[in-house]
């Protein structure tokens, strides 16, 4: 059987945005920051009248670790999930989340990457719509045509589905942090329908990448296309009121942060993926074959390539001492967010924690402490004793949970 090469993709349908929120309340498990004190229960920011708190993605397949973690309406629900096939060498995890209102039909939509790919020059040995190791087989289209072909199947079934308008996007990249290879074109797409007998509309957005990649063989050059929609989001509401609810839709879709250490956990899993993958096609296996086969001999021996995932990590924690600079790892500052502290060094005890609703953090140097957002608040004006405005802090104080890979 003719083999052709496939690229291999890394899956990222995590992307990092700056933080919107002060943070998520509770105090760091530390014993300098149970002496202090000083951390108390933070809020989100209050936006069109909606109390955020902060949701986190948990990744079950890889021990229960989080991928990431964002802010939604505090009476909101949501559900997420994270699903990895190791038989898609190309594309191994794909994940979702849906964010909903029960007190309406509100609700935002966080999809999986559409990832597709197609070869020059054209031949019949794939078949269109079919998936390869993770990429489905489709002829590269415009990002407006792509994303409304994605609307009639994930929307497929509700009455009077309308297109209202497509619009290009130029800056969505950008504003959503999706950066890479090729190009990258942001495009949205409204459209309305019936649920429940009710009319809602439903905005759609995207970034189209493309990416063009050559591959000299025996037959000559042949050109890959790794094409798709990432971050594939939508905002949906009761007709006439989406346009005013934006700002709510928007914070969600911007705070979007994720875990460091389960992306180093994605990069230990595609090279191991890689490593079995090759040694397949070295045993004579023609690439197809190869990757059925993959997908069986790891789905049986499971908990074998987490612990081998975790031994690498374990090794590779231990040759960088923890962190890439020396001082306070991206975990580190990962946990500080999710639990909504900011870690200061501390004259009084090494370090300690505050709320991060609060920006400058000043200590007595005896274990007192006074926060404040003003940028000219200074205790020393009006308290006695000799106020310091901590720093944040570069040490590693965060004990990681190996188990966890954090």
């Amino acid at each position: 059987m003719k083999t052709i090469l496939l690229y291999r993709v890394i899956a990222s349908f995590a992307v990092a945005t700056a933080p919107l929120f002060g943070g998520c309340g509770g105090q760091a498990d530390n014993p300098a920051n149970a002496r202090s004190g000083s951390v108390r229960a933070a809020q989100g920011p209050v936006i069109d009248g909606e109390h955020f708190t902060v949701r986190t993605v948990i990744d079950k397949q890889q021990g229960g670790i989080p991928v990431e973690i964002f802010i939604a309406p505090e009476k909101w629900t949501d559900t997420s999930q994270v699903v990895w096939n190791y038989g898609n060498t190309s594309n191994p995890v794909t994940a979702a989340v849906n964010v909903e209102n029960p007190a309406s039909a509100e609700a935002f939509y966080l999809f999986p990457n559409a990832s597709l790919f197609w070869l020059r020059p054209e031949s019949n040995f794939y078949h269109m719509g079919q998936n390869y190791g993770g990429l489905t087989f489709a002829r590269p289209m415009r990002p407006d045509a792509t994303l409304l072909a994605f609307i009639q199947q994930a929307r497929k079934g509700y009455p009077k589905l309308q297109v209202v308008g497509t619009k290009d996007l130029p800056s969505l990249p950008a504003a959503l942090k999706v950066t890479g290879a090729g190009t990258q074109r942001g495009v949205g797409v409204k459209v309305t329908y019936e649920r429940s007998g009710k009319p809602v509309e439903e905005e759609f957005y995207a970034v189209h990448s493309s990416l063009d990649i050559p591959y000299d063989g025996p037959q000559g050059r042949t050109w890959q296309t790794n094409w798709g929609l990432f971050f594939l989001h939508s905002f949906r509401a009761p007709a006439g009121t989406l346009d005013r609810r934006r700002a709510v839709f928007s914070a969600i879709a911007k705070s979007f942060r994720p875990n460091p250490a389960w992306q180093a956990r994605l990069a230990a899993v595609n090279s191991y993926l890689t490593e079995q993958f090759n040694r397949q096609l070295q045993a004579g296996y023609d690439q197809i074959a190869a990757a059925g086969r993959l997908s069986r001999q790891i789905s049986a021996n499971n908990d074998a390539m987490l612990k081998s995932i975790g031994a690498r990590l374990q090794a590779s924690r231990a040759a960088t001492g923890g962190s890439t600079s020396g001082g306070r790892s991206s975990s580190d500052k990962f946990d500080d967010y999710i639990r909504g502290v900011d870690t200061t060094d501390d004259p009084y005890y090494g370090t300690s924690q505050h709320s991060s609703n609060e920006s400058f953090h000043w200590t007595d140097g005896y274990g007192s402490y006074r926060n404040s957002n003003e940028a000219g608040y200074n205790p020393n004006q009006s308290e006695g004793g000799n106020w310091q405005l901590m720093n944040q802090s570069q040490q590693i104080y965060w004990q990681r949970r190996a188990d966890h890979g954090t």
